[in-house]
């Protein structure tokens, strides 16, 4: 192979490595803000299972990505405060 073939598959293999890693990171962050969100349950309350917001955005951010789905978070977090300011005035 010539050296520019050499250099190119390096390059190739550089990136998919980085790809990869990449991945791995977002999986571990998508992973820290569903603990985040829904913290483990005490051991009393094992049995009852997650908080489906927690279950929702485990689904939503790889599915949509994380921008997307930021902004639909922001969009329904915004609709259920007037949501409940609304019900307050009642």
């Amino acid at each position: 192979m010539s050296r520019r073939h050499v250099e190119l598959a390096e390059r190739r293999a550089l990136l998919v490595a980085r790809a990869d890693l990449e991945r791995a990171q977002l999986s571990l962050a998508v992973h820290d803000l569903g603990r985040a969100i829904a913290p483990p349950p005490p051991p009393e309350a094992a049995a009852r299972g997650r908080s489906i917001a927690a279950k929702l955005l485990r689904f939503a951010v790889p599915v949509l990505g994380a921008t997307r789905a930021g902004r639909w978070l922001r969009f329904a977090s915004i609709g259920l405060t007037v949501y409940r300011i609304a019900r307050g005035w009642r």
